[in-house]
């Protein structure tokens, strides 16, 4: 049975798909493969996740790294319809 889109955004938003089994692992993958708006959503995951790795070395980050940060998430989010919406 396929995983249901909740349960995929719930994965990749938690540190749970690292424990997951081989088989739970691959119906995550085949579902990311067929839904855009699953791998949109990890996309922009993944994007904040870069963003704050890299603002934990700064102790009070800069007005343009601030600004470098909301434009990438912009860019993901406008450009890639949104995330998971159903």
């Amino acid at each position: 049975m396929m995983m249901k889109c909740k349960e995929v955004s719930h994965l990749i938003a938690s540190s749970e798909a690292e424990d997951l089994g081989f088989m739970k692992r691959f119906e995550l993958r085949l579902h990311l493969m067929m839904c855009k708006h699953c791998q949109n959503y990890a996309d922009q995951i993944k994007a904040l996740g870069r963003g704050a790795r890299r603002m934990v070395g700064a102790q009070e980050p800069s007005s343009e790294d601030l600004q470098k940060l909301e434009d990438e998430i912009c860019d993901k989010i406008c450009n890639h319809g949104g995330g998971a919406q159903h």
